[in-house]
């Protein structure tokens, strides 16, 4: 991801924050492939509480949010799981869950650099859509279906797509068992294309079909559309390159 490690400046700036207000909040735009983010950085060196993670508001919002639970956990009371906390957002309650620890290294990237890679806890916080539903309660408004990932649980499509979105993949990686090696994120109508070659024939399958044939292409959820990824072995690190 292109925020796996701040530049020099950011890491001044983390760190002159973390020491001086306890905690910062970094801030992620949306782009085509994931929608916006934010979490902070601070709270599980200085106060032995989970970082905080939060999805798909304004940056803004989210910057505030974020800050007014570290204002809380500064004050000695540590955010409750499950439960409806209504000190957040005025008009709606949000819940905190813990996020699955093989989901951190998909979005702390800034976190990761500054506890030096090692394991660290962290919580999400959710928000609901406009009749109060929470994104795991089955009548949650479909409009805000992939603003929020539900990282408190093991994910096998990490995709912010319908897992039936179509999907172009090389015939021979499908018949013939051949390593998905190059993949595009076309900017035209956002569709992916999984091959061995870019020139291999290609049949269309659901999005899902291909995360289940090959879980490792999860690895490029966060691909943003007009850009290629390739690598050279199952389980190698993607190269990817905007074209």
């Amino acid at each position: 991801m292109s925020h796996e490690k701040p530049d020099t400046q950011a890491e001044i700036n983390i760190k002159n924050d973390v020491e001086k207000h306890g905690w910062t909040v970094c801030l992620f735009e949306a782009d085509t492939a994931t929608p916006a983010f934010a979490y902070t950085i601070g709270l599980w060196k200085n106060f032995n509480h989970p970082e905080i993670i939060a999805f798909g508001l304004p940056l803004n919002t989210m910057h505030a949010i974020l800050n007014d639970a570290g204002d809380i956990i500064k004050a000695g009371n540590p955010l409750e799981l499950a439960v409806d906390n209504f000190e957040i957002l005025e008009l709606h309650p949000v819940q905190f869950r813990q996020v699955d620890a093989d989901n951190t290294t998909d979005y702390f990237g800034y976190a990761q650099w500054f506890y030096d890679y090692e394991a660290f806890p962290a919580l999400q916080l959710f928000w609901t859509d406009k009749a109060g539903r929470f994104p795991w309660e089955t009548e949650f408004d479909k409009s805000y279906e992939f603003d929020q990932p539900l990282l408190d649980r093991k994910l096998d499509f990490k995709f912010f797509e319908p897992k039936n979105a179509a999907t172009f993949i090389a015939k021979t990686v499908l018949s013939k068992g051949k390593l998905i090696r190059w993949v595009w994120h076309d900017s035209e109508d956002g569709s992916w294309s999984f091959a061995n070659r870019s020139s291999d024939e290609m049949i269309v399958v659901g999005l899902n079909e291909v995360a289940m044939h090959d879980p490792s292409i999860n690895g490029l959820f966060d691909l943003p559309t007009d850009y290629i990824a390739t690598r050279t072995a199952i389980g190698g690190k993607w190269k990817r390159k905007q074209v």
